[in-house]
């Protein structure tokens, strides 16, 4: 049974002009809004570019796909490029069989993503 009293984690770093956002947790239906919410909210203070690290991401579910759907059309809006990192194989292997990964920028470390 998954626990869903965590919510998950945003650490948010800036380097230089663009912000580092590492998850910690689950991404999932019950926690996709408390990894959402920090995201946008980073938006609104403008930075040139946002990396979302997953290096503490196990698990994510269509619910969480769906925020980072609504993060990127957000992000695009405001004119702040938006790149993933870090993601595992299980998390890469879902971004493929969506084909999300031939929307999202996919990096695969935060450095190379800063780059």
């Amino acid at each position: 049974m998954i626990d869903h009293s965590s919510p998950t984690q945003v650490e948010i770093e800036w380097v230089g002009d663009a912000a580092v956002a590492r998850l910690v947790g689950d991404v999932d239906a019950a926690r996709c809004a408390a990894a959402q919410q920090p995201l946008l909210e980073l938006l609104d203070k403008r930075p040139e570019r946002i990396v979302v690290s997953f290096q503490k991401v196990a698990y994510m579910d269509s619910a969480g796909l769906a925020s980072f759907v609504k993060l990127l059309s957000r992000s695009r809006k405001e004119g702040v490029k938006l790149h993933l990192a870090a993601l595992s194989d299980m998390l890469k292997g879902l971004f493929e069989i969506t084909r999300l990964d031939t929307v999202f920028s996919i990096s695969d470390t935060e450095e190379a993503a800063l780059e």
